[in-house]
């Protein structure tokens, strides 16, 4: 029996503003809830943040500079959208992520659009609802950094050319629109996301036997689109750091992160358990899709192959492609995450229609059975990945996985009385809102405390209305640049204070990490140091003039 899927209208209609305007809410508030109340996470987000703040300061749009330096191993669009959200929304932790927050919010809109068209309305709302609450895919759309940009950029990338691979038009407007998409994607993270998208697109078309419409994917006027853009920043950025600095640039971010990995080297196996955590619960159901599509019993019409295969490649390549990658953070893989919720909803999608047989029913109760056993490991195992130096109370870290387990239990028994995917769906798409919501809150206070220098500067230097120097002892720590609004310089033992601020009458302070405090006591009295304040991972000491 051949499976078919429904093709309802492709065209906006205004039966679907409310699923638009339903999602563009929910996701406003869940992307954007507490954010404002969370510091920014060392090390990443306050170097974004900072960086989009020079740009404003020093009106210098073209070279981006972090503490006084180029910071050149990104292209700029992340920091231009950061610096256009301080200029509306002044300089705040929330501004510094709303930019990722908006880009989420369109990914899960371009997500509604292709539901809709793998099936109807409610498919494509239930898509993206599973898509807000996957837990990567949340996480990162609340912080400031360039992955849910990127992701954006990606996705609109992937949708316009299938729009054009499946309705073909004498037009060229869609294909201009995919070399300006691609663009972007080149000015958020330089060539990779370009890679990405070219070996998704061909690897499609070489399983769907297309071979020729390999050759319409060269279109001129959007190349020279493409190159006209990327050369308007180019040009001034090349003019102005020179030809050495470009070739770093690309190596660095190629050569040195893909082949050599020089940062976050991990094993080949890193992103499967990113991927069944960062996704959870649709990675344990997406495997039940993949095996479906391949059953012989069961064949997809050649309309639906183009749907169902073109998901496929997008969610496997995107796998293979940064796991060959010797540099490895968990947020690479993020790109690949409307493909999940894409493939997940094909099995509701099939249960209207009643293919899915017996073996399936089956593997749906083995993936309840696993996402029950899950919450209960982590409640059993708290002792070993709770971190020594935590500082929540149990029921903190507790509370949220009793609420996993609950939904889980539900979503089971729920499925056990009627036997509808569709039941699990928006059972464990309302417990992962839940328990991600509490989650956030309940951790930004240890994230606060460890991984931050927000509450440490505020306390100490916020009020200092003396001109002061402001050094790190072994290492910088971007949060405490943001806060302090101060380029800040590296120190070690070996360090003479004389040379570095030759001014007697100045007030010089130093941050260290309790650790290095602990083990550097004496050097602390030696240079004349004492403890003007400190938080649970960070002391900064004064010297005494």
């Amino acid at each position: 029996m051949e499976i078919k899927l429904q093709n309802h209208t492709k065209k906006l209609t205004k039966q679907d503003i409310p699923f638009l305007v339903g999602l563009f809410l929910l996701g406003l508030f869940l992307f954007l809830f507490y954010t404002w109340a969370m510091p920014l996470i060392d090390p990443d987000e306050p170097r974004y943040a900072s960086t989009a703040r020079d740009m404003i300061f020093n009106g210098n749009w073209i070279v981006p500079h972090f503490n006084g330096e180029p910071r050149i191993n990104k292209p700029p669009l992340f920091y231009w959208t950061v610096a256009v959200s301080y200029k509306f929304f002044g300089i705040s932790e929330f501004s510094a992520r709303l930019p990722s927050a908006l880009a989420a919010i369109g990914t899960t809109m371009i997500t509604y659009l292709w539901g809709k068209r793998l099936g109807d309305r409610n498919d494509g709302f239930w898509a993206s609802v599973m898509l807000i609450t996957s837990p990567l895919f949340f996480l990162i759309s609340r912080f400031c950094i360039t992955d849910m940009l990127l992701t954006f950029f990606i996705t609109a990338s992937l949708y316009i050319f299938f729009v054009e691979y499946t309705e073909p038009n004498k037009s060229n407007r869609k294909r201009l629109l995919l070399y300006f998409l691609l663009c972007m994607v080149f000015l958020v993270k330089g060539p990779v996301g370009i890679l990405l998208f070219i070996l998704i697109t061909i690897c499609f078309l070489l399983w769907m036997r297309n071979f020729s419409y390999i050759k319409k994917l060269w279109y001129l006027p959007g190349f020279l689109l493409f190159l006209g853009i990327i050369c308007a920043w180019g040009i001034p950025f090349w003019l102005s750091l020179g030809t050495k600095q470009i070739f770093s640039l690309l190596s660095q971010e190629t050569s040195g992160r893909f082949v050599s990995g020089y940062a976050h080297p991990e094993p080949f196996y890193y992103y499967l358990p990113v991927f069944m955590i960062g996704f959870f619960p649709w990675s344990l159901f997406v495997f039940i899709t993949f095996t479906h599509i391949f059953n012989k019993r069961n064949p997809l019409s050649a309309e639906d192959k183009k749907y169902v295969y073109f998901f496929c490649s997008w969610l496997a390549l995107t796998l293979f492609f940064f796991s060959m990658s010797h540099s490895k953070l968990m947020t690479y893989i993020l790109p690949m995450s409307p493909s999940v919720s894409l493939l997940t909803i094909l099995i509701s999608r099939w249960e209207k229609e009643g293919h899915l047989g017996r073996w399936v029913l089956y593997a749906l109760f083995l993936a309840l059975i696993v996402s029950i056993a899950l919450p209960i490991v982590l409640i059993l195992t708290m002792s070993k990945w709770v971190p020594d130096d935590h500082n929540l109370s149990t029921y903190h870290i507790v509370i949220p996985i009793i609420i996993l387990l609950a939904g889980t239990l539900i979503a089971f028994f729920a499925f056990s009385t009627v036997r509808r995917f569709s039941v699990i769906q928006k059972i464990f798409c309302f417990t992962n809102c839940l328990f991600l919501i509490i989650t956030i809150v309940y951790s930004s206070k240890y994230l606060g405390t460890f991984r931050s220098t927000k509450d440490i500067v505020k306390e100490c230097l916020s009020k200092k209305k003396e001109d002061y120097a402001l050094f790190s002892y072994s290492r910088i720590v971007p949060s405490l640049i943001f806060y302090s609004g101060k380029n800040i310089l590296e120190i070690n033992a070996n360090t003479k204070f004389e040379k570095l601020v030759p001014d007697k009458k100045e007030s010089i302070y130093v941050l260290m990490s309790l650790n290095d405090y602990q083990k550097r006591k004496d050097w602390v009295q030696k240079k004349k140091l004492h403890a003007e304040c400190q938080n649970n991972a960070h002391v900064i000491l004064r010297r005494e003039n």
